[in-house]
């Protein structure tokens, strides 16, 4: 009896194989994806078209049908450092800020969250200019607090899910001091994945933040060194945005000028996904042009997850 119930069992698993493998795939839908497409001196690319543009996913080719300016209506978090390491770049953060929102306000919301200490909203979205200044002003370093990177990131990425606003964006701008969030990079990288947000993250270089000398801290965990190169290294390639490292706070403000300027010129690509049970793990996209640099953010269809 147990030999035919095993065989029983065996022939329903078979047969339900076979009634799955025998389904029609659904009709072919059309996906999005926002792209970015940069020359060798990180200037847009403008003026491209569907022969320019190739789409994979998992590494298979996929028809581009339309291509066109991506036009506004982000929701973007901006994240500030207020940490002790920050104190020397203060300024220099606040004006990088303010270029970034004079370029990017309008039909773009925008909010702005601190992360010396604990991640604390300075401003809740909006598109109100005046609003984001006044932010913006009371952004101000707390001596003898640690940066909160990770933790901001991944609370900032819970509330996308959360709120599923359209084209999310995190901005991050970060001295390279102590890090003592109580998130790893394994579980913010999974929370940005789970966002559909791209992420930017400038990275201020100073030597007198040498971690090992930053006695206000103690002994710093190897271990949080780690978790977070890790996430300036995976968090922002693996969204679609980019790390950028620079040797001076004062370069923050042009720098954040580009960035303006490559959100403003992305593309809005719309390919064609054969019809599927289940989706891809992969999504790239890349430009048949040489000397240019193409990074993409796939957008989600309303109430999808990864």
């Amino acid at each position: 009896m147990a030999h035919y119930r095993a065989a029983c069992a065996l022939v329903l698993v078979l047969t339900a194989g076979a009634s799955f493998a025998a389904q029609p795939t659904s009709a072919p839908t059309e996906r999005q994806i926002l792209v970015s497409v940069l020359d060798d001196d990180g200037a847009p690319v403008p003026d491209l078209t569907t022969t320019d543009f190739e789409i994979r996913e998992d590494d298979v080719p996929r028809e581009v049908l339309r291509v066109e300016p991506a036009g506004d209506g982000r929701h973007v978090i901006l994240l500030a450092d207020t940490s002790q390491a920050a104190v020397r770049a203060t300024s220099h953060i606040r004006s990088g800020l303010e270029a970034f929102v004079d370029g990017m306000h309008g039909d773009n919301e925008i909010a702005l969250v601190t992360f010396g200490g604990a991640p604390r909203i300075l401003v809740p979205a909006t598109r109100d200019l005046e609003r984001l200044l006044e932010g913006i002003g009371e952004v101000f370093p707390r001596q003898g607090e640690a940066a909160y990177l990770l933790d901001a990131i991944d609370q900032v990425a819970d509330g996308i899910v959360q709120r599923a606003p359209e084209r999310p964006v995190i901005v991050a701008v970060a001295s390279d001091g102590i890090d003592y969030s109580n998130r790893n990079a394994r579980q913010t990288l999974d929370a940005v994945k789970e966002s559909g947000a791209s992420v930017y993250i400038f990275s201020l270089i100073d030597r007198r933040n040498t971690r090992a000398n930053f006695g206000a801290f103690g002994n710093v965990d190897r271990q949080q060194i780690i978790e977070r190169d890790m996430l300036l290294e995976q968090g922002p390639s693996e969204s679609g945005g980019r790390h950028r490292e620079l040797l001076a706070s004062s370069a923050l403000e042009r720098a954040m000028d580009e960035l303006v300027a490559e959100l403003r010129g992305q593309y809005l690509v719309t390919y064609s996904r054969p019809g599927a049970l289940i989706p891809p793990e992969t999504v790239s996209v890349d430009v048949n042009r040489p000397d240019m640099d193409a990074r993409g953010t796939p957008l989600r269809t309303q109430g999808e997850r990864p």
